[in-house]
């Protein structure tokens, strides 16, 4: 890639990021029951706490994802390589995504579901991945895309190729036989995957193997860094979206300090999720709020509202006495219906959607359900423009982060991983088995001999060996996906 290139990515990301204002950290955010969501690993030992500190942050999960206390500090080498791993797997997504001949390469057809937005946009990032595994150009059938817009009018293209006949002649629905397969040897052209996320029990939460080096000094989540970085290829938003985007933010870029609150109501209750009213949010928001003064004097309690549901809306003007309140009442009412032909499905509704996204990302706080996809979306863009550990900048009042619906600590067959050490281990065999200390580094290959026991390289000892299952948590799965070598000095042309 050229250096004017480079440079010019490097400013376009300096000048996206002021859309994610600085963001505000509550060093001493708990709970009202003092409950951390994400706890440190205990070691008597301040060696091993410094190696735990990055890394073991997330490997508890609670239902919040705030209230960390925070003393991060990362040098401009640990930024640079959060840079890099970013900029590989953009130039690994374009060079897969835009072939010299759309002809030539296999293919996975994506058909878009007739969803959410939330749920959409999850959709292309499960396909992608797919692709990503496999070497294949992913296409995108968008027949059935319920909003009224084409989604290139606001995002950058996913890709140069287009769905013809052929392609859909030649598309043989994915089996789910084989979910046991290696789907590398798979010899069909065209493969069309459901909806459904499979993913979740091939490629759920798997880091690049040939990247997962890189992250581990500075990132407190790699699963969550990687999934943002393909959700930051699909919603890297063109000029004119920015400007949507700009245009609201400047209502609000005056404060200093400002929760973000999403309510999803009205469908998400059928049969999703459990209700919880304005009131639920607001005693969350108040804590950070205190948090503020306690450490910096903070008198103003700004809140951006977005929510569905038009009685909310009503619901927070009896507030409007405790807190600046900014909400969009024209995007809530198009928000409220959720059946075809709904306006929340138009243009207009279309576009307060992607909005109330970005803006709620912004957010110094975010407090949201994280059992709504748009919840989870809004913690990816908070993510793909932070490279810092921002847990402690959302709270989830209902679930824990998750992916496709899968679960981030369970190993499947045939899965590898990272894991850390919580305690001394010391090895019985010297021969089979390899000895472990706090803050150890293991890379998980299988089960042991012995029930509750693992195999897998020690980065301390650097040799192989089994150790006791009790003696570690997990940190992240990895997989060995290709490396796309070819594609190393691809020209990035988009800002």
């Amino acid at each position: 890639m050229g250096w004017i290139s480079l440079k010019v990515l490097i400013l376009s990301w300096c000048i996206i990021i002021s859309i994610h204002a600085d963001l505000t950290r509550a060093d001493d955010f708990n709970d009202s029951q003092g409950r951390p969501s994400l706890h440190f690993i205990e070691s008597t030992s301040k060696q091993a706490t410094s190696k735990l500190s990055l890394l073991a942050r997330h490997l508890s999960l609670d239902y919040g994802l705030g209230k960390i206390r925070s003393s991060q500090v990362i040098d401009d080498q640990y930024k640079l390589q959060a840079f890099n791993v970013s900029l590989v797997t953009q130039r690994r997504l374009l060079g897969l995504q835009f072939p010299a001949n759309c002809s030539s390469p296999k293919m996975i057809l994506c058909s878009v579901p007739p969803h959410g937005l939330g749920s959409v946009m999850h959709h292309l990032a499960y396909c992608l991945i797919f692709g990503y595994a496999l070497n294949r150009t992913v296409v995108f059938d968008w027949s059935e895309f319920r909003y009224t817009v084409q989604w290139n009018d606001y995002f950058y293209p996913l890709t140069n190729c287009t769905v013809t006949p052929e392609i859909k002649d030649h598309a043989v629905r994915y089996d789910y036989t084989w979910i046991s397969k290696d789907l590398t040897q798979i010899e069909y052209k065209v493969v069309r995957l459901p909806f459904g996320y499979i993913v979740n029990r091939q490629y759920d939460y798997m880091v690049p193997a040939d990247l997962v080096d890189n992250m581990l000094p500075w990132c407190d989540d790699p699963g969550l860094w990687w999934h943002s970085l393909i959700m930051r290829y699909v919603l890297l938003p063109r000029p004119t979206t920015r400007s949507l985007i700009w245009k609201v933010q400047k209502r609000i870029q005056h404060l200093s300090a400002i929760a973000g609150i999403h309510i999803r109501h009205t469908d998400k209750l059928f049969q999703e999720a459990k209700y919880y009213s304005l009131q639920d949010y607001l005693k969350i928001a108040d804590i950070y709020f205190q948090s503020l003064t306690n450490h910096s004097g903070q008198s103003i309690k700004a809140i951006y509202l977005a929510t569905d549901n038009t009685t909310v809306v009503k619901q927070s003007h009896s507030y409007r006495d405790q807190y600046q309140i900014f909400n969009d009442v024209d995007a809530t009412a198009l928000a409220e219906g959720s059946y075809y032909g709904s306006p929340r499905y138009s243009k207009r509704g279309f576009e307060t959607a992607v909005i109330d996204m970005y803006l709620l990302a912004a957010t110094n706080y975010t407090i949201v359900t994280m059992s709504s996809n748009i919840g989870r979306v809004v913690y990816e863009i908070k993510k793909f423009y932070n490279w810092r550990d921002i847990s402690h900048t959302v709270y989830s009042l209902d679930e824990a982060y998750r992916l496709f619906g899968a679960d981030r600590y369970q190993i499947h067959d045939r899965q590898r991983a990272v894991q850390i050490a919580t305690k001394t281990c010391q090895a019985r065999d010297e021969k089979r088995e390899i000895s472990l200390n706090p803050g150890d580094l293991i890379y998980y290959e299988r089960l042991g001999l012995q029930e509750n026991q693992y195999y897998g390289f020690s980065k301390t000892l650097q040799r192989h060996g089994m150790y006791p299952a009790d003696c570690v948590r997990l940190v992240t799965k990895i997989y060995d996906y290709p490396t796309y070598e070819e594609f190393t000095n691809i020209d990035i042309d988009r800002v």
